[in-house]
């Protein structure tokens, strides 16, 4: 029962109460309210008192940017969803791009927001999360790495068929190595195999891992290289990430086997290794043959050797025939070679060399005839064609008009020469005119009569009107200037 309907304490079951004046009635049922406003404030208020800022985590479930900038979205986990906003001024500040599904740790501050009664956490700081980060820091190392040829499958090598000794960069205090070791003895006994102890997880490991696999290498016991660890998060995992774990691999001369994680366990080290294993059990079944397949491969071959008659006779017998067929041919081939000399000599015999000598003498000769005609009729055709042109100029110009055109051009030249001092003078003419002209409106000549110019404040007096006392002038002669002052 609220209080405005719950009956007075001392009121009797059946008694009657005193009449109670309207004014009266209206003070009990009618308290103070607070407006809507006042509520949001109000809320406001109590909520940033005790909650100044609040540090929270959660997976981003939606995402909305305005026009703008301003940055909407709601953060969730397993039990509850929260609305956040982050101003346009903090969000160009973020160094990742927010995405649905990325979770983040949020600072932020409780707000209510008065227009719409939604309650909303104003965040002023966001950052990525953990594996949101690190996943973050593997896209870009991966792409710089891929960019240089760390990974890139023509320089992926293959593993030894049988090596002497296998290297093993691991914890000799994990289950890995003891798993490692069952499979490698299970499947050839007498392996050899060297362990290069070192952390795989947690600060400074990436170093002591590197460090390993440089050891192995240079000391020249290992045929192949197995880098291995258990399952785990990207976090636990991160070592093998890190870049100096990838170029100490990538440096190695010898094979090696990646066997870090499970099959859904995905890092660098796999992708600059020569081989990836989807675990590290399976990585020592790929470094060690098994001994019971090589024992049968072995009888196996041993069974063919014994078997050497069936299959040598008969390439026995391919070489004979080969051997018979490529005498018949050498014996051809001389035959051939014997007819084709004999009828070598045969020609050679008809032929007689003065009877040559004499064809091709009687050959230069007539050549020799055909160029001296050749070279007397060119030169009566040339002394024809000039005498031809000769004739042709002397019918073209008589010398009378040529003396006739001398005297033309010279009458012309002594008609340009007059005509050009006409022009010349009546220039100079125009030019003293203009001089003059110029003269008589020249402010010096004004001057040189007796005028003076004034000015004051750079400005030409034209009126005494114009000048006040105390003003500075300046009057222009035409020798000089004189400055005073208006008394």
């Amino acid at each position: 029962m609220s209080p405005q309907t719950r009956p007075p304490p001392s009121a009797k079951q059946g008694q009657k109460l005193a009449p109670v004046s309207p004014s009266e009635r209206s003070a009990q049922q009618d308290p103070a309210y607070l407006s809507v406003s006042e509520v949001a404030r109000l809320v406001n208020d109590i909520l940033e008192l005790h909650f100044p800022q609040l540090l929270f985590r959660g997976e981003i479930s939606q995402i909305t940017v305005a026009q703008s900038g301003h940055v909407y979205f709601s953060i969730k986990d397993e039990g509850a969803q929260i609305a956040c906003v982050m101003w346009s001024g903090m969000a160009r500040t973020l160094s990742f791009r927010p995405s649905i599904g990325m979770t983040v740790r949020c600072h932020g501050r409780p707000n209510v927001y008065a227009q719409s009664g939604k309650f909303q956490i104003v965040v002023h700081r966001l950052f990525e999360d953990g594996e949101g980060e690190l996943r973050r820091k593997f896209l870009e190392l991966q792409k710089r790495l891929e960019a240089d040829g760390f990974f890139a499958p023509e320089r992926k090598r293959a593993l030894p068929f049988l090596p002497k000794a296998v290297g093993i960069v691991t914890s000799r205090t994990g289950a890995v190595i003891h798993d490692m070791m069952v499979k490698i003895h299970e499947r050839f006994p007498s392996m050899v195999v060297y362990l290069a102890d070192t952390r795989v997880q947690g600060e400074g490991a990436a170093a002591e891992i590197a460090q390993a696999i440089r050891k192995l290498d240079r000391s020249g016991l290992v045929d192949v290289v197995i880098v291995a660890r258990g399952g785990g998060s990207l976090e636990d995992l991160w070592a093998f990430n890190e870049e100096e774990v990838v170029r100490a691999v990538f440096a190695c001369s010898r094979p090696v086997i990646s066997g870090v994680g499970h099959e859904v366990d995905v890092t660098l080290c796999d992708f600059v290794a020569d081989v990836r294993a989807p675990t590290p059990t399976a990585a020592a079944e790929m470094a060690v043959p098994k001994i019971s397949d090589l024992m049968r491969r072995i009888g196996e071959l041993a069974g063919r050797l014994r078997d050497t008659d069936r299959w040598f006779q008969y390439k026995v017998q391919r070489v004979d025939d080969l051997f018979f067929r490529l005498r018949q041919r050498l014996l051809a081939v001389g035959l051939e070679a014997d007819l084709r000399l004999k009828a070598a000599e045969s020609s050679l015999a008809r032929i007689r060399p003065d009877k040559v000598l004499e064809l091709l003498s009687h050959r230069i000769l007539s050549l020799q005839e055909r160029l001296n005609r050749a070279v007397t009729v060119s030169k009566l055709d040339l002394y024809a064609q000039i005498e031809q042109y000769q004739e042709r100029l002397t019918r073209s110009f008589d010398l009378n008009d040529i003396n006739l055109y001398s005297e033309r051009v010279d009458r012309l030249v002594t008609r340009l020469s007059q005509a050009n001092a006409r022009v010349h003078a009546n220039g100079v003419e125009r030019i003293n005119a203009i001089e003059a002209r110029l003269n008589a409106v020249n402010p010096r000549a004004v001057l040189a009569r007796g005028y003076s110019i004034v000015y004051s404040h750079s400005k030409h007096i034209r009126s005494a009107s114009e000048l006040s006392s105390g003003d500075h002038f300046e009057t222009h002669l035409v020798d000089g200037v004189v400055r005073g002052v208006v008394d």
